[in-house]
């Protein structure tokens, strides 16, 4: 009998689990970054992994879930990025900090944003998994938001509405600089995604929040 305790077993085993899991992730990041989304067939992931097709279909049910898998991870990795940010002295460097770590994280991962930015379908179900967690995923920025405009921080609006709009602009420069311009005047996105985004949150002289 194994000495073993079952506790200590299953641990293991899990852990096992999540690196096999994470294992066919690097591989099917690897292998869409050189054929597509839609080039790529999941016995191709499997190949590029080393492992059989039916062991695959234990972590993932198709293509589509391996794909929703890496574009929730991308996502994960500009939430860290967004929160990672110690207390700051002033509302202009805790942002030109956020961005500072977003630009950074996705400086060393451009072929995860190409990835999900250029082969992501509207329509699918990848899509409609990412939508279904926005909230989620969007829950710690509209509550920073809310606690710095009751703290007189930033200027007053919906917290909600602030946070899809701060994060779409961020989005939209990171795009441009590692997606459209390849990587080439990265520096330049990001102060300038800054400076848009601190003019925004900025409290407006004459208003009540500008005057305190």
């Amino acid at each position: 009998m194994s000495t073993v305790p079952v506790m200590e077993r299953s641990r293991r085993a899990e852990i096992a689990k999540a690196a096999r899991r994470e294992e066919i992730l690097v591989a099917a990041r690897r292998i869409f970054a050189g054929r597509g989304f839609r080039g790529t067939t999941i016995a191709d992931i499997a190949d590029e992994a080393g492992i059989a097709l039916g062991t695959i279909y234990l972590y993932f049910s198709s293509k589509e879930d391996v794909f929703a898998a890496l574009s929730e991870q991308f996502n994960e990795l500009i939430v860290a990025a967004m929160r990672d940010v110690p207390d700051a002295v002033s509302l202009d460097s805790t942002i030109r900090q956020r961005v500072d770590n977003v630009f950074a994280m996705c400086a060393e991962n451009r072929d995860l944003i190409r990835l999900v930015v250029l082969n992501t379908d509207p329509d699918s179900a990848a899509t409609r998994r990412m939508r279904s967690s926005e909230a989620e995923r969007s829950g710690p920025m509209t509550e920073a938001i809310r606690e710095a405009i009751v703290a007189g921080f930033i200027r007053d609006g919906d917290p909600g509405i602030m946070a899809k709009l701060v994060t779409g602009l961020v989005s939209i420069a990171v795009y441009q600089a590692f997606v459209v311009a390849d990587g080439r005047d990265a520096d330049k996105y990001r102060t300038a995604c800054a400076d848009m985004i601190m003019s925004y949150m900025t409290p407006q002289p004459g208003s009540a929040l500008g005057e305190r």
